[in-house]
């Protein structure tokens, strides 16, 4: 693979190390900071809708929230196909380190548990590219609004923002949950693997 020039990385970088420093896999703390943020814009779109909801008197007002919605809807599509590409890059294998100098604590410990793509499970397998699938079918839904910009079309792709943003809400909460839980355990792991050598 040809050398690109990155002012970041240097001169001898290649795409798949450019690649590699925004994997969830390699740099678990950067993903967290990212869902935290789209958790966090969840809940004030939230609060924005709930405010306007019933407020029949301003119309401006709605059709700035239900744009800020469908912006937001764009949003947090486009972030979980990118976050799940990378998982799929990681499954197979793409950001593999040829060296364990190449390789943070976490990976280390991660790659000792799991041994390498032949001890994934059928179940994980399909569960990842199902989860593919929907995000990709998400974000194409979401980029449907840009194709027929118009006031109905707003207000009808709109009309389930509540349940969509509470939806999301839980899924956010869910993963950065899951994210702390994971950092937690590796750094145990990590602190009782030293101790013990």
């Amino acid at each position: 693979m040809p050398a690109i020039t990155c002012p970041n990385f240097g001169p001898n970088t290649t795409l798949k190390q450019v690649l590699r420093q925004w994997s969830p896999q390699h740099h678990p703390y950067r993903w967290l900071g990212i869902n935290c943020i789209i958790l966090f814009w969840s809940a004030t779109l939230l609060l924005g809708i709930l405010i306007t909801i019933d407020d029949d008197d301003n119309d401006v007002e709605k059709i700035e929230v239900e744009w800020d919605y469908l912006l937001y809807n764009f949003g947090a599509c486009a972030v979980w196909v990118v976050e799940v590409s990378f998982n799929v890059l990681d499954f197979n294998g793409y950001f593999d380190a040829t060296t364990d100098r190449d390789k943070s604590l976490l990976e280390i410990t991660i790659s000792m548990e799991m041994e390498g793509a032949e001890n994934r499970t059928k179940w994980e397998v399909i569960t990842l590219y199902v989860e593919m699938a929907f995000a990709a079918y998400f974000f194409v839904d979401s980029m449907s609004i840009v194709f027929h910009f118009s006031l109905e079309e707003i207000q009808r792709e709109a009309e389930g923002m509540p349940f969509d943003v509470c939806i999301n809400m839980i899924a956010y909460a869910f993963m950065v949950y899951r994210q702390f839980v994971d950092l937690r355990n590796s750094r145990q792991d990590g602190e009782e693997k030293e101790n013990s050598s």
